[in-house]
């Protein structure tokens, strides 16, 4: 007679949340914020644009792909440092180069509506720049980093940049991005500011001076960025009459059309009931 043993099933696996001290309603944006200067952005708008907003009310919530963003620059710049004082809060002072890229999504809500942001922080060494090139395609945001500290760095960044925009073809976001701000000095803060004012209009980007170290503009940044971002993917849909991977298969233009009609059968039934 054959013996049969009681299979055991696995416990399940039991999660601890851990504490990163993120502050997850730095995620929630409802106005378009503020850049570090308005004299030094190419994008001058003051909140987001009315199509924009009339897309976010619609009834059936609408997925436009996540915004691609790449960070580039030279080796030993704080491009990982910035993203990890972002995306978890914390700040290393050991060095450990980037090998290849790292990659980090974050999720924001944005006029209620769910947008996804993909980091994608490249390595600054000669040797990886093959392997990191390879991921330059199909961005919607450009952050071209340097430290404040080295100007020469801020130099190099031209030519970062135009690497990244000889593999996009399609209008992308840029932003100069200087970083260590911590460690200058109010002249020699100053001296530099200048020199990334002037890059900043000649590749016309939109600049911001932040510290890892201390967290001043980094949150600021990546909000800015992230809503830009949304702004323009939002339009830029609409124009093309995109599908948004709606559930009924709409577009967001059709969407938004649809919710007008309505509107409108709406308020000539009311004034037809009104003057019978």
């Amino acid at each position: 007679m054959p013996i049969y043993r009681k299979n055991k099933r696995p416990k399940p696996t039991s999660y601890e949340v851990l504490n990163n001290n993120v502050d997850y309603g730095t995620r929630r944006i409802e106005q378009l914020p503020r850049p570090y200067s308005c004299q030094v952005t190419p994008y001058r708008e003051l909140d987001f644009s009315e199509r924009t907003k009339r897309a976010a009310q619609a009834v059936v919530p609408f997925l436009l792909p996540p915004c691609k963003a790449i960070f580039i620059g030279d080796v030993s710049i704080g491009k990982t440092s910035l993203v990890n004082r972002f995306c978890h809060e914390s700040f290393a002072g050991d060095y450990t180069a980037t090998i290849g890229l790292d990659f980090e999504v974050e999720r924001f809500q944005i006029l209620n509506q769910s947008y996804n942001l993909q980091i994608w922080d490249t390595a600054g060494h000669e040797r990886f720049k093959c392997i990191a090139q390879s991921y330059y395609r199909n961005t919607s945001v450009v952050v071209v980093a340097f430290d404040m500290t080295r100007p020469e760095t801020l130099l190099n960044g031209k030519r970062w940049l135009d690497e990244a925009l000889r593999l996009n073809t399609a209008p992308v976001l840029k932003f100069l991005v200087g970083t260590k701000k911590d460690l200058l000095g109010n002249q020699a803060l100053c001296d530099i500011e200048l020199e990334a004012i002037k890059m900043a209009y000649d590749i016309n980007a939109e600049y911001w001076p932040v510290s890892a170290r201390t967290g001043e503009n980094v949150t600021k940044f990546f909000r800015r960025m992230t809503a830009l971002a949304f702004d323009y993917g939002v339009q830029r849909a609409m124009e093309t009459n995109a599908s948004l991977l709606q559930p009924n298969g709409n577009s967001l233009l059709n969407l938004y059309f649809l919710r007008k009609e309505k509107k409108e059968k709406k308020f000539l039934k009311c004034f037809n009931c009104t003057i019978n």
